[in-house]
C-alpha cells in the first residue's frame, strides 16, 4: 500500500508534508516519471553525470526524500499524456517537442528503443524497484492508434529482454486504464493485450470509476458495475495484478471540455476506498497505490495552469486543500495497519 509524491503545491513545505505522509503511511512508494526520455543524453554511452542538471535533481531529490526500507514502484511513461504516440522530450526542460531526428522516430526504432532502455536501466540502478512499469496506460494506445501500438510491440519485447537480462528477478509490468467492462473498447483492450502478454509479468491496473466507467450517477462507488476490477481478469488472464493508480473524488467534480459532471463527497470517497480494499483482496492485488495523499488545488491554480485534465484528479486527496484529514484517511490507516499484522 502506498502513494505517489504528488505536491499539493510547489513548495518545500508542501514536498515535506508528502513524504513525512506517505513514508509514515505506506509501504511502498511509487515513482513515476512522466517528464519525457533525455533521448540525447541517454541515447550512446550514457552517463549520468552527463544528464541536465534538472534530471539529476529530480532523481536524486526522489531518492533522498524515500525512506530506505519502503518498496519501489518505478514507472518511465514511453507514450505522451495523451496517449497517442511516443513519449516527449526531457532535456534543460520536461515535457519538451521532441527535436530532429527524434521527432520523426517510433517505438520501434532502435535508437528509441537504446535510449529509452538505457534510461530505465540507470533508474533502475538508483532506484532499486520491486516492480518496474515501462508502458503506464498502454491500453490507451492500442485504442488511439493500432499502427504505433504494433510497432509498440517491437518496443516491447525489445526493452523488456533487455531489462530482463540485467533484472531477471525484477517485476515488469505493464499497465491497462480500465473502463467500462465489456464495452468494444475493453474488447479491444483484451485482444491487444494478448499480442503483448508474453513481455508483461505483471499486470498494473489503472481505475478511475468516477470518471470513465461511463454509467450514470458515477459519483457513487455503488453503481459501479459489478465487474469494475475483476475484469481485468479477462483483459489479462492468468498474471498476478497489482493496482498501480486510483483515487475518489471527495467533492463535485465538472469539466466541461471532457463533458464530466460527477456530484461526489467525502462519504463517496471513503465507501470506494472501502470497497477497493475488498475487491482486492478477492483477487490477490499485489500492491494498491493511491495517487495524490493531498488535494493539489494550490497546484492546480499556480503551477498548472488549471488545466483541463489534471482537473480530474485535483480531489482525490485523503486530505483535502486546506490539508485537513477527511474519513477516508482513517480508513486507509486501518487497512495499512491491517496489512502489517
Amino acid at each position: 500500500m502506498g502513494f505517489t509524491p504528488w505536491l499539493y503545491e510547489a513548495t518545500t513545505q508542501a514536498q515535506t508534508d508528502v513524504y513525512d505522509y506517505i513514508n509514515s503511511k505506506g509501504d511502498i512508494v511509487a515513482h513515476h516519471f512522466q517528464q519525457g526520455i533525455p533521448f540525447n543524453d541517454a541515447s550512446s554511452f550514457p552517463n549520468f553525470s552527463n544528464y541536465e542538471t534538472n534530471i539529476q535533481n529530480e532523481i536524486n531529490n526522489r531518492i533522498n526524500l524515500t525512506d530506505n526500507d519502503k518498496k519501489i514502484y518505478l514507472a518511465i511513461d514511453s507514450l505522451n499524456s495523451a496517449r497517442n504516440d511516443l513519449t516527449d522530450f526531457w532535456g534543460t526542460s520536461a515535457n519538451q517537442s521532441r527535436p530532429s531526428p527524434w521527432d520523426n522516430r517510433s517505438f520501434d526504432d532502435s535508437n528509441v528503443i537504446s535510449a529509452y532502455t538505457n534510461f530505465a536501466l540507470e533508474l533502475i540502478s538508483r532506484f532499486n524497484p520491486e516492480y518496474f512499469n515501462y508502458a503506464p496506460e498502454i491500453s490507451d494506445l492500442m485504442l488511439n492508434d493500432s499502427t504505433k501500438f504494433n510497432k509498440f510491440k517491437t518496443f516491447a519485447q525489445q526493452v523488456y529482454n533487455a531489462i530482463k537480462g540485467s533484472y531477471p528477478n525484477l517485476k515488469l509490468m505493464v499497465s491497462i486504464a480500465l473502463k467500462e467492462p465489456g464495452s468494444a473498447n475493453m474488447q479491444t483492450v483484451t485482444s491487444k493485450f494478448d499480442e503483448i502478454k508474453d513481455y508483461v509479468d505483471i499486470v498494473g491496473i489503472s481505475t478511475y470509476g468516477y470518471a470513465f466507467y461511463g454509467h450514470a450517477n458515477a459519483g457513487n462507488p455503488a453503481n459501479l458495475p459489478s465487474n469494475w476490477l475483476s475484469q481485468i481478469q479477462t483483459i489479462a488472464p492468468n498474471k498476478p495484478y497489482g493496482i498501480v493508480e486510483t483515487g475518489w473524488i471527495a467533492e463535485n467534480l465538472s469539466v466541461p471540455a471532457y463533458s464530466l459532471n460527477v456530484t461526489s463527497n467525502e462519504a463517496n470517497q471513503n465507501e470506494y476506498l472501502t470497497k477497493m480494499f475488498e475487491e482486492s483482496n478477492k483477487l490477490d492485488i499485489e500492491t494498491i497505490i493511491w495517487f495524490s495523499s493531498y488535494d493539489y488545488d494550490t497546484l492546480w491554480t499556480d503551477t498548472l495552469g488549471s488545466d483541463n485534465l489534471s482537473k480530474i484528479w485535483k480531489d482525490t486527496g485523503l486530505f483535502d486543500e486546506n490539508q485537513s484529514a477527511r474519513s477516508s484517511a482513517t480508513t486507509w490507516n486501518n487497512w495499512f495497519n491491517k496489512s502489517k499484522d
